[in-house]
């Protein structure tokens, strides 16, 4: 049976995984902890971290016909909008009838993909933590639909908290989601129209992968397929899929 559990419980269930699942749970984790909107859940062999109607469902080997059917029970009573999981995870949902399921791609970085010839900056002449307006001028032109209210009020207590870092590159700009275990996950990468086309979001992820590779660190990002060449080209390797399942209901 799937149930609520605290904080202590959900930080030793996250263990040291470094997946991407793993790192969206453990970022919400570690700065809402004890809040109403931030909730963790489990069963057997299901780890759920939920961030208002947001879910990220993290589940160890296959499941079976019984504990998918379990899942898909607590989806449909939970009242959610998003939820991401595993590709198997998601595929054995979508034979139960959840529909609106689009795949990612988890790509980690690694500098040895990156040709000697082309440059980059270093991390250390990078923005860090600019005023997070200017950020969303340029995050707006890749993310139209995305909320002021709701982005800023995220971005800034995370970073309060040390669990987010945003930096920004010329006319881009992407997001440290969560720095854990070794492992970065990089997400909300935009620039303004007037940059793109010029490679400097493929530089500033080049500074990004080398400076947290230097540090020990591998860097992790989820992209749609449209984008794999994008991401190919910046030093990044295919690694997993995920898939995310839209509810209908809502």
């Amino acid at each position: 049976m799937i149930t609520q559990i605290d904080g202590k419980t959900a930080a030793r269930l996250l263990g040291k995984e470094t997946d991407v699942l793993s790192l969206k749970i453990g970022g919400n984790l570690k700065a809402y902890q004890g809040y109403d909107f931030c909730s963790f859940y489990a069963g057997k062999n299901i780890f759920i971290g939920r961030y208002y109607d947001d879910l990220v469902v993290r589940t160890k080997g296959g499941l079976s016909e019984e504990e998918t059917e379990e899942l898909s029970l607590f989806l449909k009573v939970c009242g959610f909008k998003q939820a991401i999981c595993g590709l198997e995870t998601g595929r054995r949902l979508e034979n139960m009838g959840w529909k609106n399921c689009f795949e990612s791609i988890q790509f980690k970085f690694s500098s040895n993909l990156v040709p000697e010839n082309e440059d980059y900056p270093a991390l250390s002449e990078l923005e860090e933590n600019p005023p997070l307006d200017g950020v969303f001028e340029i995050l707006k032109d890749g993310f139209p639909d995305l909320s002021y209210e709701q982005w800023y009020t995220d971005i800034s207590h995370k970073i309060r908290h040390g669990v987010s870092r945003v930096y920004v590159y010329g006319g881009a700009t992407a997001t440290v989601m969560s720095d854990m275990n070794g492992s970065v996950f990089i997400a909300l990468l935009a620039s303004k129209k007037e940059a793109r086309g010029t490679g400097t979001a493929k530089k500033l992820l080049r500074a990004l992968g080398v400076g947290f590779e230097k540090q020990g660190k591998e860097s992790s990002v989820l992209c749609r397929e449209e984008l794999i060449p994008f991401y190919r080209k910046a030093g990044f390797y295919e690694c997993g899929k995920t898939i995310t399942i839209n509810n209908s209901l809502i």
